[in-house]
């Protein structure tokens, strides 16, 4: 899974306060472009230095959402997990109705295995915004990880109706099927995502076989069942 960055989140400046309105807009600019700097390091690889950046810019600004968002973005690139989720938390302690840092905070958690925890990080981020076909897709993953099969299914069902060609989605919708023995469903949604994306028939192939052999087999079981009523009915 991979967060998002946070380029700018727009404030509101009350009218009347010219001189305070002043020294906010030059210090708002100043941040800015730190923090364009910072992503442009992430984007380039050079995580420490933008690590660096950013860690000074919360230092003189803590008030800094941005700063925060992408601080703890630079440390889930860099798995220092913990970190990014302290990160996170200062940046939520600001300003808790941002879809993004919710978002974020749940993939780091995920990366710790902390599925639980990550599960609620993105239902809130969810309650935020709630056509966003990959938190959809990546709750999905976290119910999968706590063997909550139906629910894994209900959340990658929103995702691929909010997102028709979204292939890892079906994919994943395939596979949660698969495990709970819907093989029908397994098969047709599999096949889709191969249609969607074909780089991912490997990794169908390690279990389509299966399905298709259990599904052939409970068909020949239903049959034989059906034959066998006949039959009794006849005698009678």
């Amino acid at each position: 899974m991979q967060g998002r960055l946070l380029r700018n989140q727009s404030e509101y400046i009350g009218k009347g306060l010219f001189e305070v309105v002043d020294i906010r807009i030059m210090v708002k600019m100043k941040d800015e472009s730190t923090i364009q700097r910072a992503i442009d390091l992430i984007e380039e690889g050079l995580i420490d230095e933008a690590i660096d950046i950013l860690r000074n810019l919360v230092e003189d600004n803590p008030n800094s959402i941005e700063g925060w968002y992408n601080l703890g973005y630079a440390f889930v690139d860099n798995g220092e997990y913990d970190e990014a989720i302290r990160a996170y938390d200062e940046a939520l302690a600001i300003d808790n109705g941002i879809f993004e840092l919710w978002f974020n905070k749940a993939t780091a958690l995920y990366e710790q295995s902390d599925f639980e925890k990550a599960k609620e990080c993105y239902e809130k981020a969810l309650d935020i915004n709630p056509e966003d076909a990959e938190a959809w897709n990546n709750l999905g993953n976290c119910f999968s990880r706590l063997a909550d099969g139906q629910k894994a299914i209900e959340a990658y069902t929103r995702a691929v109706v909010l997102k028709p060609d979204y292939a890892e989605a079906f994919y994943n919708k395939a596979n949660a099927h698969f495990i709970e023995e819907e093989d029908e469903k397994a098969i047709a949604y599999a096949e889709l995502a191969m249609e969607l994306n074909p780089a991912l028939t490997e990794r169908i192939n390690q279990w389509i076989n299966v399905s298709r052999n259990r599904l052939i087999s409970r068909q020949d079981q239903e049959e034989h069942e059906r034959r066998v009523k006949e039959k009794t009915k006849s005698k009678d």
